[in-house]
């Protein structure tokens, strides 16, 4: 049975695709930053700035994809539903990361310098590994969300 809309599905699949592709980039680009630059503080610094700028773009494909989808899914494209929980993970591991955790660690390094030292050597330092590996965890929580909407959304083509 073929889709009622395939130029519509053509498109989810595109934006999909290029949204698991694009974070899947970002976590190589965060990744370079810490190879690249010796110094773990300005990588840091680096690879949240790389996070925090691309989270427009992520929030924003993934809000057309889930709203094309709902509008799909009123007109009877039922499968299509099985896309919204993927999705509404990505939604919020981007707006955690970057709205919340993010800006708390600048925080805490700015706190620190002002200190004279680096964070890892002030009396943050562990609150600030914890929230620096909540961020990990959602930036594997946002690769593994998108590839599942990618995979789901190319999968419903053939079915």
């Amino acid at each position: 049975m073929r889709p009622q809309h395939p130029l519509t599905y053509r498109l989810l699949r595109f934006l999909a695709l290029i949204l698991a592709g694009s974070i899947i980039s970002q976590a190589f680009g965060c990744l370079a930053a810490y190879l690249i630059i010796h110094d773990s503080q300005a990588a840091g610094m680096v690879a949240n700035i790389v996070v925090q700028h691309l989270s427009y773009y992520f929030l924003g494909c993934a809000f057309a994809i889930l709203s094309i989808a709902n509008i799909l899914i009123k007109r009877g494209a039922s499968p299509l539903k099985n896309i919204r929980l993927p999705l509404l993970m990505l939604m919020i591991a981007v707006a955690v990361a970057s709205f919340l955790l993010i800006p708390r660690m600048d925080y805490l390094r700015e706190t620190a310098l002002i200190d004279g030292m680096p964070v890892m050597l002030s009396p943050f330092a562990n609150y600030f590994q914890v929230l620096n590996i909540l961020v990990l965890i959602l930036l594997l929580t946002q690769i593994i969300s998108s590839a599942i909407v990618a995979w789901r959304l190319c999968n419903s083509e053939s079915t």
